[in-house]
């Protein structure tokens, strides 16, 4: 395969590497090398072009979700571009699509941005017309918050908000919201809910909504499940979402807190690393302590049995006795100064190597 079938074009710290277009068993191992090479190179932010990529294997797939571990790892952005349909395809089924960002082209993958503090103004909303206020209906009503200072505060959360009617048509969004799925407020207002999930799987989105609209209650949605939202550039999102009812005097609204999966899959792995890390340090720790009583054990049993010994078989018992305590100190010696990632040694091996 030629060198620069995974070529590489840094901007500062922000990395493109262009994927060839066949992906498989043959170049996975060279496709695995490339990208943990620029994550350790300390990229900000990495992008696979694979807009060239019309065939993508399980191995391949199995490479990029390992680079996104190690992206937790140091913190790198990592983003993906696909054009092929069948390639997206199989992101969808293998749930990397759940996992890393998605979109189109290269150019939608830079012009990406995390989420950006609302300023002090942002007090606009597009919303459907409310409903009367309580005094207009002959009760007493005392504002408690302005409707501007409400929304100054909608606007300012990290989370989007989408209120959508019982039918699933999108009444409200904040900022965050649009923001996410790159739309501009006044776009979303009047879609379906479906506009913003992947074609494959609207039809069961469809389902689980009529049945979330005949018994409505406050709940996370699909728990444990990677969900994917669709961006305006068709590009995806991993997201989790929460839904609540909200009952007005005009029908039943459904409120959903959506919040971008990306950094809180990152703090997932990253605990995940943390919790194996600590649990193989224990496990070691443990074979350590077996080792070292063991030895210990046989040693004084040696010593133990050449007291009644005659003077050449008890030196020679004597001698096996200290050549065990030897091994017991090489071997603390060598978990003491090994990587972790080495192990312990076999039992009778010496810290080289050599038995």
């Amino acid at each position: 395969m030629p060198e620069d079938a995974f070529a590489v074009e840094w901007t500062g710290r922000q990395a493109v590497v262009t994927l060839p277009e066949h992906l498989d068993v043959s170049n996975v191992g060279q496709l695995r090398e490339r990208l943990l090479s620029v994550i350790n190179r300390g990229a900000a932010v990495l992008i696979a072009d694979m807009t060239r990529t019309a065939s993508c294997d399980h191995a391949a797939v199995d490479a990029i979700a390992r680079a996104y571990q190690r992206a937790a790892v140091t913190g790198t952005q990592l983003r993906l571009a696909a054009a092929a349909p069948v390639v997206r395809r199989v992101f969808g089924i293998e749930g990397l699509d759940r996992l890393v960002s998605v979109y189109p082209s290269v150019e939608a993958a830079l012009a990406a941005a995390g989420p950006r503090p609302a300023g002090p103004g942002s007090i606009s909303a597009v919303a459907r017309p409310v409903s009367p206020r309580p005094a207009e209906l002959g009760r007493p009503w005392t504002p408690a918050i302005s409707p501007a200072l409400l929304w100054q505060l909608i606007d300012t959360l990290g989370d989007g908000l989408a209120l959508t009617s019982h039918e699933g048509e999108i009444v409200l969004v904040n900022r965050r919201c649009a923001e996410m799925l790159g739309y501009e407020r006044e776009e979303l207002v009047g879609q379906t809910v479906e506009s913003l999930v992947p074609a494959s799987l609207r039809a069961a989105h469809e389902r689980y909504r009529a049945t979330y609209a005949d018994a409505p209650q406050a709940r996370p949605m699909a728990e444990r499940t990677r969900l994917v939202a669709l961006r305006k550039d068709g590009g995806t999102l991993p997201v989790e979402i929460s839904l609540s009812p909200v009952p007005t005097a005009t029908g039943q609204f459904i409120l959903a807190v959506i919040r971008d999966a990306t950094e809180a899959r990152r703090r997932e792995d990253l605990a995940d690393l943390a919790r194996a890390a600590v649990a193989d340090h224990t496990r070691r720790d443990r074979e350590l302590l077996d080792q070292v009583v063991d030895g210990l054990f046989q040693v004084g049993l040696s010593l133990q049995a050449a007291v009644d010994l005659p003077r050449e078989v008890a030196r020679e018992r004597i001698t096996e006795a200290l050549d065990q305590l030897d091994d017991t100190i090489q071997e603390i010696r060598a978990y003491a100064f090994s990587p972790a990632s080495e192990g312990m040694p076999p039992r009778g091996a010496s810290p080289n190597g050599a038995t």
